[in-house]
């Protein structure tokens, strides 16, 4: 990203349409995420790196560092101060990045929508993944890291549209 917020076209964008493909499609298996895990849909989240679900023969990593991070994922409240923290450890993030939100008080403050303090992620970022549900299932969350890979794997430049998957109670 450049000063402005705009995507600047790297060399990999310049390469022929074969090696673009063969480095999506190893980003989509060592898609590392630095993770800000804040509320209710933690139990949840937690789950995912357990024996029944493994993302980790997926690829997914959690990492500590953001440096070596490339997902960024929002589960439960974000408050306005732990935001322009956030904005922080996202500015550290080498590119490509893909910003996962899960849960509603995430993306949409949830059962707090008066609330002065906190704030919905998609007004502060590009978000490219959500995953709807108060708390959403593991079984949701686990889809939408699949669906995030296949994003990841179809990308040409700077990111494309946002998904949501839905979570059915």
């Amino acid at each position: 990203m450049s000063g402005n917020g705009e995507y600047k076209a790297g060399l990999l964008e310049k390469m022929p349409k074969t090696i673009r493909k063969m480095f999506n499609w190893g980003r989509s298996f060592s898609l590392w995420p630095v993770h800000l895990v804040t509320g209710c849909c933690s139990p949840e989240y937690m789950q995912l790196f357990g024996p029944r679900y493994d993302l980790e023969r997926w690829g997914v990593l959690p990492l500590a560092s953001s440096r070596q991070s490339d997902v960024m994922i929002f589960v439960g409240n974000v408050a306005r101060k732990m935001m322009l923290r956030a904005k922080r450890v996202y500015e550290q993030m080498p590119e490509p990045k893909w910003v996962y939100v899960i849960g509603a008080c995430a993306s949409s403050k949830g059962p707090f929508p008066e609330s002065y303090s906190l704030v919905r992620v998609k007004d502060y970022m590009k978000v490219d993944m959500f995953v709807a549900g108060c708390p959403p299932k593991p079984e949701a969350i686990h889809y939408g890291f699949l669906k995030l890979r296949e994003k990841v794997l179809n990308e040409v430049g700077g990111g494309g549209s946002t998904e949501t998957v839905k979570s059915t109670q």
